[in-house]
């Protein structure tokens, strides 16, 4: 038992998605649990290490913009999808799945101090924009 719960961990740890996912996971349970946590201190480090997994996924996000250009290419306008209506919202998500990464990369950026006369908040909004109406489509979808 305990052998195959590892070994599901291990297969997920080597791949790009599944190591998401369990930031993703650790991310959010410990944000949960952080707030419904009544001790103020470990509220803090529960809610202290959601953000630092937050943070490990929006940089290994850096690198996404190539395989999300090739899925959207492969994509095309959705012919393999039911009916056109299917369609036009797979392809309206991609556009937007493919126009959050440069602005989800100057809010990172500006962040981080890497480049000056940038205003994050303008930038961290645009990116929260694109994250919800991506979700929503794909929710709709």
């Amino acid at each position: 038992m305990l052998m195959k719960v590892l070994d599901e961990i291990c297969l997920l740890l080597e791949t790009y998605k599944g190591r998401d996912k369990i930031l993703r996971t650790l991310c959010y349970t410990t944000r949960l649990i952080g707030g419904l946590q009544e001790n103020q201190e470990i509220a803090k480090k529960l809610l202290r290490f959601s953000s630092v997994m937050s943070d490990t996924r929006a940089t290994l996000r850096l690198l996404d913009d190539l395989p999300m250009l090739q899925y959207n290419i492969q994509y095309g306008f959705g012919s393999q999808e039911p009916d056109k209506f299917m369609a036009q919202l797979g392809v309206l998500t991609n556009v937007i799945d493919q126009v959050y990464f440069p602005i989800e990369k100057m809010a990172w950026l500006a962040e981080h101090n890497l480049i000056s006369g940038v205003n994050n908040s303008k930038w961290d909004t645009a990116s929260s924009i694109c994250w919800v109406l991506s979700i929503y489509l794909t929710l709709t979808k």
